[in-house]
C-alpha cells in the first residue's frame, strides 16, 4: 500500500496537488472533511472544530475519523501535525509526505478568492487561521517532508510534472 500525505499552510495548494495524485489513480481522503463534519455535529465553526476535535479526541482524532480503507494507493489532503503523520505510519507502515509551500501573499489571495464558508475575508482572519495551523504543528511537518513543492507562479503543467516525478519515487 502506498500512502501519500499532503501538508502545508492554508492556501498553499494542497488540494490542487492532491487532485493531481487522484488523476494518477490515488484514492483521496481529506482531513478537512472530518473537521467540517465535526463542526456540523457540534454546531461550531470549522475553526473551532479543528481545535475541539483534537482537545476531545487527541492529536490523532482526525486521522481516526477518515475511515481509511485498504486501497492500493491513497492520498491524504491536509495533515496538520507530526502526530498525524505518525498515526499513518503506525497503521500503514510508511507515509510519503509531500509539503506544499507558497508565499503569504499568494496564500491569502487564494483563500480570499476560494469561496469556502470558513475562508478568511480579512487579513486579521487570515493571520488567526495561520497562527492556529502553526500551533497545531503543520510547519513541523516541513522537517519530515519527503518532497517539497513550491506552488508559486507555476502552471498546472509544471505541478503535474513535479507530481509525476514524485510518483516515480514511490
Amino acid at each position: 500500500m502506498i500512502v501519500v500525505g499532503v501538508a502545508g499552510l492554508p492556501g498553499s495548494g494542497k488540494t490542487v496537488v492532491t487532485s493531481l495524485f487522484v488523476k494518477r489513480g490515488f484514492k483521496p481522503y481529506t482531513m478537512g472533511d472530518v473537521i467540517r463534519r465535526y463542526a456540523e455535529y457540534k454546531g461550531v465553526t470549522p475553526d473551532e472544530a479543528a481545535i475541539l476535535i483534537r482537545l476531545e479526541g487527541g492529536m490523532r482524532a482526525v486521522v481516526r475519523g477518515l475511515g481509511v480503507g485498504r486501497d492500493d494507493r491513497i492520498v491524504v489532503d491536509g495533515l496538520r501535525s507530526l502526530e498525524e503523520a505518525e498515526a499513518f505510519e503506525e497503521t500503514f507502515g510508511r507515509l510519503f509526505l509531500v509539503y506544499v509551500v507558497a508565499s503569504r501573499e499568494t496564500r491569502m489571495k487564494r483563500l480570499i478568492t476560494r469561496g469556502r464558508a470558513d475562508d478568511p475575508i480579512t487579513y486579521a482572519q487570515f493571520a488567526m487561521r495561520e497562527y492556529r495551523e502553526i500551533r497545531l504543528g503543520v510547519t513541523a511537518l516541513l522537517s519530515r517532508a519527503d518532497a517539497i513543492i513550491v506552488n508559486e507562479n507555476k502552471s498546472i503543467e509544471d505541478l503535474e510534472a513535479e507530481v509525476d516525478e514524485i510518483v516515480k519515487r514511490l
